[in-house]
């Protein structure tokens, strides 16, 4: 695991195998780099004058063996114009930084990114940000690619710099913030990203078990303790599987004692072959995708836990496969779950996900919790409206809408609401049962939502389809190919924001 630490110091005394200065557009070297080329006389300039660099965002060049400098590399990064800068683009920075510093073998890096003046940023928020971006930057997953990492130097250390030793303490609870919700993101990922015939339902349920804090307690119903507690819309979706079902239930007591636990509610489809209303071919071996939201509820909990959060938290997992089976569940069935007044006719057994999330939301609300929030790669209309650049949100909470808005601005992992007026439940009226589980071509996104809204009750509710954000099989700035595990900032930072807690760590 990589070494992130925090000191005072300047650009021309760091010994380390690099040294990472801003370069502002219009090749303006930041306050760091001027001290730097003032101490080791006319290189940084005559270089600036030869070369094509002009400091646009997120282009970079390396200098080898400056001459007065103790540092092997000088690495200048470009910031942009400095009144575009946000807490993004410097997470973009750090991870661009360290990835290409990893693979041109340095091992420890000195960055001078908290110079940088973002508006209405903090240094704890800098600090966070950079920290963030290096270590969602240089994850991979490559555990099954035998021989791919052998021999190879990899970034063992890295160390933020400051301008002043009096911000060392707040500088290093930002950089445990960070590490702690970082490690939830590639915790998220690590599970997403495993194949369906390892990350199986039994799976899922271990890892979960894996987590450990004296204030978390994890129960993993088998498929008799499920069948037992009456969870009849889970056990249809899995009759076309050999591998049994789980039902998670985890709870986080970090909070007051009688203060009810905010939900969160992941579907944990471990691979979704769509059943006998069978999926293209194309891509499908994509669809082990389709548990990324019981993997952010795993990864809220690892950095919840990891920061001791004083919140309390249920997380509910329902988790099964989706396949072909001589038992499964057919179009035209009519199946009762564990809301036992809501009858529900089978039209598509593809649209399995607001089935098994039926059965978790209602077990749920029955806990009685403050708010819910569920977080489901639910449906392929989101990924058409909003593409891979926001999360659809919808749900009837308003003050939580509110505030999970504020939190995808501020972390990057954007949501975008549409609406759920009334019309919408229309769709998913059913002839011979109280609803059906899909509501047709139009709105889709927003009609699954509709079914999902008549199992949570009373309770403030917010719905998370991040069917176009839960992975990339391009990569993007600070993600690699893969699982991105979206929802995990996003949520980790409205559950910050719920406790008033600036420095949890």
């Amino acid at each position: 695991m990589i070494d992130i630490n925090v000191k005072a110091g300047h650009a021309d005394k760091q010994r380390d195998d690099a040294v990472v200065l801003p370069l502002l557009h219009g090749r303006k070297l930041s306050e760091s780099g001027l001290a730097l080329q003032q101490a080791t006389g006319k290189t940084l300039s005559a270089f600036l004058r030869k070369q094509d660099i002009d400091g646009e965002f997120g282009c970079s060049r390396t200098l080898y063996g400056v001459e007065g400098a103790f540092t092997q590399r000088v690495m200048l990064i470009g910031a942009g114009e400095e009144k575009k800068l946000t807490l993004h683009k410097l997470r973009v920075l750090a991870a661009k930084a360290a990835r290409k510093l990893d693979k041109g073998g340095a091992q420890d890096i000195s960055l001078f990114l908290t110079e940088l003046t973002v508006r209405g940023a903090s240094l704890s928020d800098k600090v966070q940000a950079i920290t963030e971006g290096m270590l969602l930057g240089l994850y991979r997953f490559d555990k099954y690619q035998h021989g791919k990492a052998e021999n190879k130097r990899k970034l063992r250390s890295v160390t933020i710099m400051l301008a002043s030793r009096r911000d060392l303490d707040e500088a290093e609870a930002a950089v445990a913030r960070a590490r702690a919700i970082a490690n939830g993101v590639n915790f998220a990922r690590d599970l997403a990203n495993e194949p369906g015939n390892v990350c199986t339902p039994e799976f899922l349920g271990q890892q979960a078990a894996s987590l450990s804090h004296p204030k978390l307690h994890v129960t993993v119903m088998d498929k008799k303790a499920i069948e037992k507690t009456g969870l009849n819309a889970l056990l249809a979706v899995n009759q076309g599987s050999s591998k049994e079902p789980r039902f998670i239930v985890l709870e986080y007591n970090g909070g007051n004692a009688n203060e009810a636990p905010v939900a969160l509610v992941g579907k944990g489809l471990t691979f979704d072959a769509g059943g006998i209303s069978l999926k293209p071919g194309p891509l499908m071996e994509e669809m082990k995708f389709d548990m990324c939201g019981s993997a952010a509820v795993l990864g809220i909990f690892k950095a919840v836990t990891d920061m001791s959060l004083p919140v309390n938290v249920l997380g509910v997992i329902p988790s099964t496969e989706n396949l072909l089976g001589a038992s499964a569940y057919k179009p035209g069935d009519i199946i009762t779950g564990y809301k036992k007044d809501i009858s529900i006719e089978i039209q598509n057994t593809d649209a399995e996900g607001r089935i098994i999330l039926s059965d978790a939301l209602a077990y749920a609300a029955e806990q009685n919790p403050t708010e819910m929030i569920d977080f489901a790669t639910l449906t392929g209309a989101c990924v058409i409206a909003l593409g891979a650049h926001a999360s659809g949100l919808m749900g009837t909470g308003k003050n939580l809408k509110k505030a999970l808005k504020i939190s995808g601005d501020a972390t990057y992992d954007r949501v975008w609401e549409l609406p759920m007026h009334e019309e919408y439940q229309e769709q998913i009226k059913s002839d011979i049962a109280d609803i059906r589980n899909i509501g047709g071509r139009e709105a889709g996104t927003i009609t699954a939502a509709c079914f999902l809204s008549r199992f949570v009750g009373d309770i403030p509710w917010a719905h998370l389809d991040i069917a176009g954000t839960a992975w990339n099989m391009k990569g993007s700035d600070i993600s690699a190919k893969g699982a991105t595990g979206t929802g995990v900032r996003l949520v980790v930072d409205y559950l910050i924001n719920k406790t008033g807690e600036s420095n949890p760590a």
